[in-house]
């Protein structure tokens, strides 16, 4: 497993350095749902109230993925939180690349140690193995592989070794998630002969107008889980020109995701997250 270093609690900070200010006034608040009943429920309204704040919203739907995304939903301006935070660094440094040893991320401050770890780790792996960039490097090339499967994973990579890998995944997230993860089609990863492990290489963008991420206080649920959102900001103003220029930038949009954390007999495990850019 990775080592880990974890900061006193404090005040969110928002990324971009200097450039981001903070949100003080409000600003508009999104969700992405299954259905438009599934967004009602959640934010305690009616399908007729989500379509009148979304005069397009047949435009968000996503026959592909099967989602209304971006949704407003409530009129009022909503208020950023400010719960303090955890800085986590997690460092694997059997890791060959720089950029990939090391990730440093914020976490809840009411979350104990080992969720603090576990959803550290969770971003870790997400943004540098199954997210920003997706499989292990270096690898071995291998001609013939089924779906995107490019070769086996050689010395410097996060794990070489299936069961160490799955070690690592079982430490960090629920098994729903793991096997989620292990029967996409295309697999990103998938165990190779004599404990290999068979990976792709792919990469993708980011969000140009993400600004940063806070989050909403965990709330313990009936059934033994933790539940939060993961609350994205970023800029939707026609004005933002990106970050090359000096002037300031003010988040106006708010993007709920929620964030799932459930009890096992050896801690918690993440069930739910996505990468917030």
């Amino acid at each position: 497993m990775p080592d880990y270093t974890f900061s006193a609690p404090h005040k969110p900070l928002l990324q971009q350095g200097k450039k981001v200010v903070w949100p003080t006034e409000g600003v508009t608040l999104r969700y992405s749902a299954d259905s438009l009943e599934e967004v009602a429920e959640i934010f305690h309204t009616t399908v007729e109230n989500i379509k009148e704040l979304n005069p397009d919203w047949q435009d968000n739907y996503s026959r592909n993925g099967g989602r209304y995304w971006d949704l407003k939903v409530q009129a009022e301006p909503y208020t950023v939180p400010e719960n303090n935070v955890v800085t986590v660094t997690v460092n694997a440094p059997w890791v060959e690349g720089y950029y990939d040893r090391t990730e440093v991320s914020d976490v809840p401050a009411s979350l104990d140690k080992q969720a603090r770890a576990a959803l550290a780790s969770a971003y870790y792996f997400q943004y540098h193995w199954f997210g920003m960039h997706a499989g292990f490097m270096p690898f071995e090339s291998v001609e013939g592989l089924p779906g995107w499967l490019r070769g086996y994973a050689a010395d410097g990579a996060f794990y070489t070794k299936f069961s160490e890998f799955s070690s690592f995944l079982h430490t960090v997230y629920s098994d729903a998630w793991i096997n989620d993860m292990l029967s996409m089609d295309p697999a990103p990863f998938a165990k190779g002969e004599n404990d290999t492990i068979l990976t792709i290489d792919g990469d993708r963008g980011s969000n140009i107008t993400y600004c940063g991420h806070v989050f909403t206080e965990p709330e313990l649920q009936p059934d033994g889980s933790l539940t939060f959102y993961q609350v994205v900001l970023t800029c939707e103003s026609e004005d933002f020109a990106g970050w090359a220029g000096d002037d300031p930038v003010v988040p106006d949009t708010a993007t709920l995701s929620p964030v799932r954390l459930i009890p096992t007999e050896d801690g918690w495990r993440v069930d739910e997250l996505e990468l917030p850019n």
